[in-house]
C-alpha cells in the first residue's frame, strides 16, 4: 500500500511539472510574440517617418524652385511716354516672359527644364481677350481715348496676375514631377537608419525600392535579398500625397529579426531558462529521493531480515548444545562436550564477527573511524586468515591456494581492520561457490606497488551488479534469501578500509566464471 501510494504521488508530481514547464514555454512564446509586435509597430512607425521627411525636403523643394521661377519670369507693360504726352499717339506693348528651371539633384544629376511664353500688345488686345480693341504702332488716339486705354490696363494688370498664379500652379506640377524622378540612396539610407535607431531598432536591414506593382525593383538590392525584399511585409508608398506621379515603395527586409528580437529578450529568456532548470532540477531531486528512500526502506528491510536470520542461527546452535551439554548421559562422554564446546566458540566467534560488522558500518557512517598504523607482515596477516577459514573450506571440500611471491610486504596498516580485509573477501568467495570451492591469493610487485589478488571460482557478478558491489547493504542475492549469508556490509567495509589505508581495490568478474579483488598498496605505504 505504501509503495503504491509513492507510485501516485510520483505521478502527480510529474503532472505538475508537465503543466509548469507547459505554462513557463507558453509564456515565453506570448513574450515573444508580444515583442515581435512592438517590432512591427516601431518599423512601420520608422518608415511614415521617413516618407514624411522625404515630403517636406520635396515640399521644401517646390516652394524654393517657386520663388526662383517667379525672380526669374519677367513681366512687363511698356507704355511710350511720349506718346502719351502728345496724346496724338499710343504706343504699348505687353510681354510675359516665363522661364522654369530646376537645380542639381542630390545625386548629381542635373536636370534642366525651360520654358518661354511671351505675349506682345497685339495679342492681348484682341478680341480673343475680350477687349474688342487692336493696338498698333502707327495708331492715333485723342486724350479721351488714351484715358479710356488707361483704365483698360489697370483691369488687365489684375486679370493677367490671376492667369499667371495658374499658370504658376501648373509649373509647379511640373516641377514636382521633375524632382521625384531620382532617389538618393545614400541619403535614403541614412535616413532610415536614423530613424529606426529612434524607434529603438538597431538591427541591421536591407532595403530596395519597388515600382507601382511592386513586381520589380526600381532601385536593385543584394541578390540573394530580392525574394525577401518582395515579400516583406514592411513596405511603404514614397509619395502617398502625389497624385501626379506613379508611386514608389519602399520595402524593407531584416535578415536577422528573430536573432535580434530574442536577443533584446536575453535577460527575460535566461530567467525563464533558470526558472525552468530550477523547477526541472528541484522535481527531478524529489523524485530521485523519493525513488532512493523507498529503495532505502526496501534494503533496510532486507537487512533487517537477513540480520535477524544470521543472528539467530548462531544464537540458536548455542542454544541448543547448552541443552545438549546440560544432559547428564552426555556429561559423561567427554569427547561429545569437547565438541560442543566447540561449535559454542565458533558460532560464538561467527556472532562476534557479525556484531563487530554492523558496528565497524555505523563507525564508518559517522566518520568516526580511525586506524592504529603499525609496521606489518601482510603474508602473516593473509596466512592467519587463511588459517581461521581453513574450517569452512574443508567442510566445503575446497582448497585456498597461496602464491605469496611479492619480495616486499612489509606495510603500514591497522592489524585488526586489515584482518578483517581478508577474511571478509575469502567469506565472501566461500559464499558466491556453488561447487567445491578453490580460492587462489597472490602477491607480487609491479614497479614500486605492492598487488595482492583474491580469485575464486565463483558464480562471478554480472556486470550491472559490478558497480554496485561496494555499496552498503547492496547484496547480489536481495529479499529473504538465506541460501547466501550476510548483511550486504563485508565488501563496503572492505572498500572503507582499503581506501582508508591509501590504498585501492578493484573487481574482475564474469558470470559462471568467478571473480578476482585486487588490492594495490602504493609504494609509500611499504616499508
Amino acid at each position: 500500500m505504501y509503495i503504491k501510494n509513492i507510485d501516485r504521488v510520483v505521478i502527480l508530481i510529474i503532472i505538475a511539472l508537465a503543466g509548469l514547464v507547459t505554462i513557463q514555454l507558453y509564456w515565453i512564446n506570448s513574450a515573444i510574440d508580444i515583442k515581435e509586435e512592438h517590432f512591427e509597430q516601431d518599423v512601420n512607425e520608422a518608415l511614415s517617418r521617413v516618407v514624411y521627411y522625404l515630403q517636406k525636403k520635396n515640399t521644401a523643394a517646390k516652394i524654393s524652385k517657386r520663388i526662383n521661377l517667379q525672380r526669374q519670369a519677367s513681366r512687363s507693360i511698356l507704355l511710350d511716354k511720349n506718346l502719351l504726352d502728345s496724346k496724338s499717339r499710343f504706343d504699348n506693348l505687353f510681354r510675359l516672359n516665363v522661364y522654369e528651371e530646376t537645380v542639381s539633384d542630390s545625386g548629381g544629376v542635373v536636370i534642366k527644364k525651360t520654358r518661354n511664353k511671351t505675349y506682345s500688345n497685339d495679342s492681348l488686345f484682341s478680341k480673343d481677350f475680350g477687349f474688342g480693341l487692336s493696338l498698333n504702332k502707327t495708331d492715333k488716339f485723342s486724350s479721351a481715348e488714351v484715358d479710356s486705354v488707361s483704365n483698360t490696363l489697370s483691369w488687365f494688370v489684375h486679370q493677367k496676375n490671376l492667369v499667371n498664379d495658374i499658370f504658376d500652379e501648373i509649373v509647379s506640377v511640373n516641377i514636382y514631377n521633375g524632382s521625384s524622378g531620382k532617389i538618393d540612396t545614400l541619403e535614403l539610407d541614412s535616413v532610415l537608419n536614423m530613424e529606426l535607431r529612434e524607434q529603438g531598432v538597431k538591427a541591421k536591414y536591407e532595403f530596395g525600392i519597388l515600382n507601382a506593382y511592386k513586381n520589380e525593383f526600381v532601385l536593385a538590392p543584394i541578390l540573394s535579398q530580392r525574394e525577401n525584399l518582395l515579400n516583406s511585409r514592411f513596405q511603404i508608398n514614397l509619395s502617398p500625397d502625389n497624385i501626379y506621379i506613379q508611386p514608389k515603395y519602399l520595402t524593407v527586409h531584416f535578415p536577422k529579426e528573430k536573432n535580434y528580437i530574442l536577443k533584446t529578450m536575453w535577460l527575460i529568456l535566461l530567467g525563464s531558462a533558470l526558472l525552468l532548470i530550477i523547477i526541472v532540477f528541484s522535481f527531478s531531486y524529489t523524485l530521485i529521493t523519493i525513488y532512493k528512500q523507498r529503495k532505502l526502506s526496501e534494503v533496510k528491510n532486507d537487512f533487517i531480515n537477513n540480520m535477524t536470520h544470521e543472528l539467530k542461527t548462531p544464537i540458536s546452535t548455542i542454544s541448543l548444545a547448552c541443552d545438549v551439554m546440560s544432559n547428564e548421559e552426555v556429561q559423561k562422554d567427554k569427547g561429545k562436550i569437547d565438541r560442543y564446546v566447540k561449535m559454542i566458540q565458533t558460532e560464538n566467534k561467527r556472532l562476534s564477527t557479525l556484531v563487530e560488522n554492523v558496528l565497524q558500518s555505523a563507525l564508518i557512517d559517522q566518520g568516526n573511524f580511525y586506524l592504529n598504523l603499525e609496521t606489518i607482515d601482510v603474508h602473516s596477516i593473509i596466512q592467519q586468515a587463511v588459517k581461521n577459514s581453513s574450517l569452512q573450506v574443508e567442510k566445503r571440500q575446497g582448497e585456498i591456494v597461496l602464491e605469496l611471491n611479492s619480495l616486499k610486504f612489509i606495510v603500514s596498516a591497522d592489524r585488526m581492520h586489515l584482518t578483517n580485509i581478508f577474511f571478509n573477501l575469502i567469506d565472501n568467495a566461500l559464499k558466491y561457490t556453488v561447487q567445491k570451492p578453490l580460492i587462489k591469493i597472490a602477491s607480487q610487485l609491479q614497479g614500486d606497488n605492492f598487488i595482492i589478488d583474491i580469485s575464486d571460482n565463483g558464480i562471478g557478478i554480472s556486470k550491472e551488479n559490478q558497480k554496485r558491489v561496494f555499496e552498503k547493504l547492496y547484496r547480489v542475492s536481495t529479499g529473504n534469501v538465506h541460501n547466501v549469508k550476510g548483511f550486504g556490509l563485508g565488501l563496503n567495509y572492505v572498500k572503507a578500509v582499503v581506501e582508508k589505508h591509501g590504498a585501492k581495490i578493484s573487481l574482475k568478474s564474469e558470470s559462471g566464471v568467478g571473480s578476482t579483488f585486487t588490492i594495490v598498496f602504493p609504494a609509500e605505504l611499504l616499508s
